[in-house]
């Protein structure tokens, strides 16, 4: 049966249904006229000073079988079928039960069109659909909303909004309860788009169009039907301009590009490890990015934290299916696909900038027993001399697996260890999960936080087992810990407080000296749902839209691997579960990083978090999960990686070698070498299998784990650089080819290669036995990193690739600030800079170097840090500094000894930097690989011009 929630906070989103019914259906309102109409049977051209809202009846024709399905999951035959209002029509491929044109089913025109005020946008009401006798069309899932508001915002040249939300409903108090931030500049004379209405004529079917001006591509067009907004179920569906379709998760894909052909996506967070087909993962990222026909490119994001479906269709289009919240959308138009993933980031927010040990290699490992196999891990891993920056420990550290402790027995030296390991420049990080143990007596953690209120509890008393005492109404579930688990609500600020002085006390008491903290199981996740946790039937738990989501899972149910939907959340409790479940790992993240680094006074530190939502990369980084050790796997680590990085969390990477099952010695080796360039850098695996860190195969994984990582090691301050220009700017740090040729069809589609931001290509083998790889260069100056020598072939080439080797190949144009190798960062970054320089075919490049002190919390804001430009054109170089403003900076001290030119047509007769001549000793030319090597001893806090003749 469906229980009735009895509330003394009623949830918003039931506070939204009753309210809504309340309201008067018609209000005055002031129509302000529209900047500019179209006639009847034309569209106008829109003027390129003034955002439009242009009328037209005519869209492009519709493609045959542009079907929206009815009814998922239901399995319909014919009778069923159409008795429900659907249409029938058997065609082997499409959906055979589908949805009538929006002339039949959606929305109407029921009011006049409004320009908001400055003209930033504007409204219009509509109704749903009427039959002739003025009755209501057919429901899918009931609860339709009849009068809505559809709403459109310009934000920008490139970034606009439009959303559906009930009339005279406040539309942003129906968001979920996460910020974004839309730009406030404003449409220009530069505006890259218009938005069209097929009519504005009460009664007329409601579709709108949204056309980039200079192209007149349609990157979002309603015509084909299926607008529904009810109180448990929202859908819109677009056609698209293209079949270049990237993004959504957090899914497993095994393509970067999307399959067009009626596939469909569930988001939702879900406990789910990668791998397998069609389930939902740790995240929510209703994300994509499309390219267009003449390489232009746009985002689409959905702001909405419910449970939702996305489904692919080949005429190409897509559907949205969501079980709540608002449809509303944020579009970017940018054109370049790195202008698309900043103009995202302006709104959802830019990465964290990474502390400098955080991009060098780190090793874990679920499944040491003691201390003492910690060590022998980190002194293999030196004996091989392979870099490593960060040490794990995962759960096995704890008493009886509860936060806060540690094991007396086998990890009582834990904290001497850390202190050991820290002398030599090694970083410690610990994990911490949500879920805490229900103990009364002997558990602080739990008992504190009880007093304080900070754990879920359910949405009605009668919900919660019979057993359970009756002043007590905590949600229990069971992770972790020997007992029943209790789930702390970030989404209150007491709870946030009382994470933060846990984390406090353990860190003093314990003495326990952590760098930084790991965060698991925040979905959040629940083992014994249906059994030790039972959700009652309900209209939350079991909405009438099943959602694929559920459709895939063994209960069928959303709180399949998680906790009720029933359950209350926020600082009034005015959320359900069911509205902010995907909000969970987020909402634990912003509480993790502010708490760190309340406890690391200081310190920028770092926090890594298994479940993520939009903007989520401003408080963390994300491994990809419990990933498998298999080749297929490695493979789609790539695809996983330059989505996150296209989502704006750019500090991503899996588990290297795989979390599960036993990872085999050619894999492995190959795996490090890919691992070597993700820009979260962890070998890690579960106690179930065997060790598989580097040092375990001293012979040859750790051959080719060591030449690999110090070649990341050497390019570490171009990659540091990438991250602070991601958290200034925006934009990836790993990416796709497609990113910077984006005219390049064949670049599109490639996804068993990545970029280093626009100047490193990497190439790995992903397949057993094979000693070359299959490397696409796109049509431009490439040089291979080993040899500076210049590749001539553009295009598909096969290139050797011995077992201790990866493909790199550095684009011409570019200049990469690199230093030389050390075993860890602390040790690296004494070390002396170099330079490495391939020119372009008009001799230039260009590039810098981003440095702080690389662990210090705003040195960027308090300006504790310095910028060196690069710029080498023609004959000269020129080398700039541009220093912050904080007078604490003191610049730095080590030098920049070695540029390394590539492309180099023939040796000089004479350089001289700032007009003094070099001698010939400090310089080398290679006539044969065309490098020019110059060894000079630069101040990086000084200028210089260096010319060569």
């Amino acid at each position: 049966m469906d229980l009735t929630l009895k509330l003394k906070k009623s949830p918003r989103w039931i506070k939204f249904i009753l309210g809504f019914f309340l309201l008067a259906i018609v209000v005055t309102a002031i129509v302000v006229p529209i900047v500019l109409t179209a006639s009847d049977t034309e569209p106008t051209t829109p003027s390129p000073s003034t955002p439009t809202t242009t009328m037209a009846t005519t869209f492009p024709p519709s493609v045959n079988y542009d079907r929206i399905e009815c009814y998922p999951f239901k399995n319909m035959v014919e009778e069923n079928c159409t008795a429900s209002g659907c249409l029938w029509d058997s065609v082997n491929g499409y959906p055979n039960c589908y949805l009538p044109d929006s002339s039949v089913y959606g929305y109407e025109i029921d009011g006049e069109l409004m320009n908001l005020p400055d003209e930033a946008g504007f409204k219009i009401d509509i109704r749903r659909r009427r039959n002739e006798d003025d009755s209501i069309i057919f429901s899918l899932y009931g609860g339709d909303i009849d009068q809505v508001t559809f709403e459109v915002n310009y934000y920008s040249d490139s970034t606009l909004s439009f959303a559906f939300y009930p009339k005279n409903e406040d539309r942003f108090g129906l968001r979920p309860p996460v910020t974004v931030t839309p730009p406030t500049t404003g449409a220009t004379e530069d505006i890259q788009y218009e938005v069209q209405l097929s009519s504005n004529e009460k009664g007329q079917p409601f579709n709108f169009q949204i056309i980039r001006i200079n192209s007149g591509a349609v990157i979002f067009d309603t015509s084909m039907g299926g607008l529904t907004i009810a109180e448990q179920f929202l859908m819109i569906s677009t056609t698209l301009p293209t079949h270049y379709l990237y993004g959504f998760g957090e899914n497993t894909h095994d393509t970067l590009l999307h399959d067009m052909n009626y596939r469909m996506w569930p988001i939702f967070s879900r406990g789910q490890a990668p791998g397998k087909r069609d389930v939902n993962a740790y995240g929510a990222q209703p994300f994509y990015m499309a390219s267009e026909e003449d390489g232009s490119s746009h985002g689409v994001f959905l702001f909405n934290s419910h449970a939702m479906d996305v489904t692919t269709m080949p005429n190409p289009g897509i559907t949205f299916r969501a079980i709540g919240g608002l449809l509303e959308f944020f579009v970017f138009l940018g054109p370049q696909p790195e202008s698309v993933v900043k103009q995202y980031g302006d709104v959802i927010g830019r990465t964290f900038m990474p502390p400098y040990f955080a991009l060098g290699f780190q090793l874990s490992r679920w499944g040491y027993k003691n201390t003492s196999e910690i060590r022998d891990a980190i002194d293999r891993t030196r004996a091989v001399e392979i870099p490593h920056d960060i040490q794990y420990v995962d759960i096995d550290y704890m008493d009886k697996r509860r936060d806060f402790t540690i094991d007396p027995v086998n990890f009582a030296d834990l904290p001497a260890l850390v202190d050991e390991v820290k002398r030599d420049g090694l970083k410690f990080g610990i994990i911490l999960d949500p879920a805490i143990a229900h103990e009364l007596l002997g558990y602080p953690p739990f008992s504190r936080g009880d007093k304080d209120k900070v754990f879920v509890q359910w949405a009605n008393s009668t919900y919660k087992p019979d057993s359970q005492a009756a002043n007590d109404n905590n949600l229990y579930g069971r992770v972790w810990p020997r007992r029943e688990t209790a789930f702390p609500d970030f989404l209150k600020n007491a709870t946030k407080q009382w994470w933060t002085e846990e984390i406090r006390l353990f860190h003093e008491e314990q003495k326990l000296n952590f760098d930084l903290l790991w965060i698991d199981m925040n979905e959040p996740s629940n083992f014994l749902t249906g059994t030790l946790l039972k959700c009652p039937p309900n209209r939350w738990d079991d909405p009438p839209y099943e959602t694929m989501a559920a459709n895939v899972g063994a209960t069928g149910r959303l709180s399949e691997k998680t906790i009720c939907m029933a359950s209350l959340f926020g600082e009034e409790d005015e959320f359900l579960h069911y509205e902010v479940h995907s909000l969970y790992g987020h909402s634990h993240a912003m509480a993790t990083q502010s708490a760190v680094r309340q406890v690391l006074a200081g310190k920028r530190s770092m926090v890594l978090s298994r479940s993520t939502f939009a903007g989520s990369g401003k408080y963390a980084g994300h491994w990809l999960g419990d990933n498998y050790s298999t080749w297929k796997q490695m493979a789609n680590s790539i695809i996983g990686m330059v989505e996150f990085n296209m989502f704006n969390i750019p500090y991503v990477g899996p588990d290297i070698c795989g979390f599960n099952l036993n990872a085999e010695e050619e894999m492995c080796e190959r795996w490090m070498e890919l691992g070597a360039f993700y820009p979260f850098s962890r070998n890690h695996n579960s106690f179930l299998f065997k060790d598989q860190d580097p040092g375990v195969w001293p012979d040859t994984v750790a051959v080719s784990s060591r030449k690999a990582l110090n070649i990341r090691y050497r390019l570490l301050p171009y990659l540091y650089t990438l991250f602070y220009d991601s958290h200034t700017v925006g934009g990836t740090v790993a990416r796709p080819l497609y990113h910077e040729y984006p005219k390049d069809i064949n670049a599109r589609s490639i996804d068993k290669q990545f970029m280093w931001g626009p100047a490193l290509l990497i190439s790995p083998v992903l397949q057993p036995g094979e000693t070359s790889v299959e490397v696409y260069l796109p049509e431009d100056v490439w040089y291979d990193y080993y040899t500076g020598i210049r590749i001539t072939a553009s295009g598909s080439n096969t290139f050797s690739a011995p077992r201790d080797y990866i493909n790199l190949h550095l684009r011409g144009g570019y200049i990469l600030p690199a230093q030389k190798p050390a075993l860890n960062t602390m040790i690296s970054r004494n070390n002396n800079f170099e330079l490495l320089v391939p020119l372009d075919d008009n001799n230039y490049a260009i590039g810098k170097l981003f440095w702080d002190d690389g662990e210090s919390v705003n040195t960027i804001e308090d300006g504790l840090y310095q910028i060196n430009t690069f710029e080498f054109s023609g004959e000269t170089l020129n080398i700039k500094v541009e220093k912050g403003s904080g007078d604490a900076w003191g610049g730095i001290s080590q030098l920049l000894d070695t540029i390394q030119f590539m492309g180099w047509s023939s040796e000089p007769a004479k350089i001289s930097v700032n007009g003094a001549d070099v001698e010939t000793t400090l310089y080398e030319y290679n006539e044969t690989s065309k490098n020019l090597f110059l060894f000079y001893k630069f101040s990086m806090n000084e200028d210089y011009v260096v010319e060569f003749r």
